[in-house]
């Protein structure tokens, strides 16, 4: 059991630290919950700490199932089950609106959607994955931007997941990878929600380094 988001993070750096000697990394949390673990990971490791997000999109009349992705700038991810519903007149809706709710929540965090990755490893970080599909919508754009290295640095990512998203061809260096998988929440002995000013404060003590 992982004891809380502190205690990932801490266990992720230990990890990561022999494999990102000499590289010039940057930690990309995905919030809200993924900014705790990254802060922790950044923190250890003297490294930069900056937000991403996707939003799932999900069909007109299953909102709990994504069937893929979309970043701010429209890249997507197409899940297994797109097709089913991609012809739906109300599905380019959801579309639409999934985009700006990304645009406007990434500009509420960073105030901008201008990255420039330069020569930076990327290490994206969340506190845990389930399905994967806003993920991956963000490793495609990660490598549409040609980010040259991509190591995900994740507590929690059921076996089947992991082995979708090594299809990506990156580095994942996880805390468990379980078979048989219910919820993230299950891993960790606290696992509570976290508020927007929390991760507000998290980014502002990064926004003056």
């Amino acid at each position: 059991m992982i004891h809380d988001r502190l205690h990932a993070g801490k266990l992720l750096a230990e990890k990561l630290s022999s494999i990102i000697k000499g590289k010039n990394c940057l930690v990309l949390a995905i919030p809200r919950g993924g900014v705790i673990v990254g802060d922790e990971i950044a923190r250890r490791l003297n490294l930069p700490l900056d937000v991403i997000i996707s939003k799932k999109i999900t069909p007109p009349d299953y909102p709990e199932y994504a069937v893929g992705a979309i970043t701010y700038d429209g890249v997507l991810y197409y899940g297994h089950e797109w097709e089913r519903y991609a012809n739906d007149p109300r599905f380019e809706a959801e579309i639409n609106k999934k985009k700006t709710e990304v645009t406007r929540q990434i500009e509420a965090y960073r105030g901008n959607t201008n990255y420039n990755f330069d020569d930076n490893t990327i290490i994206l970080v969340d506190d845990g994955i389930a399905t994967g599909a806003t993920v991956c919508a963000i490793l495609q754009w990660l490598l549409q931007k040609q980010v040259k290295e991509i190591i995900l640095a994740i507590p929690v990512i059921p076996f089947v997941t992991q082995e979708i998203i090594k299809q990506f061809g990156i580095q994942i260096i996880a805390l468990e990878a379980p078979i048989d998988f219910s919820s993230v929440g299950q891993f960790y002995r606290k696992f509570d929600q976290i508020p927007d000013q929390i991760v507000n404060s998290i980014l502002e003590k990064y926004k003056s380094k």
